[in-house]
């Protein structure tokens, strides 16, 4: 698997496993952090690595 590749399943994984958080454990109270606003910063950072990985597919780089 290339790099890139591997960046867009690493990132699509993350956003997916965000996703869930975000809708199954949004109710669920922890004593430090709150799963929900976790589950939305893995969101962020998902479809932030797949928009970048897509960029590097599209310009030739391997970055």
């Amino acid at each position: 698997m290339t790099k890139t590749g591997r960046e867009l399943l690493i990132g699509t994984a993350t956003a997916v496993v965000g996703g869930a958080l975000k809708l199954f454990a949004d109710d669920v109270d922890t004593p430090v952090i709150a799963l929900g606003k976790i589950g939305v910063v893995l969101v962020i950072v998902g479809v932030a690595e797949v928009l970048y990985a897509l960029y590097s597919m599209t310009r030739g780089r391997a970055a």
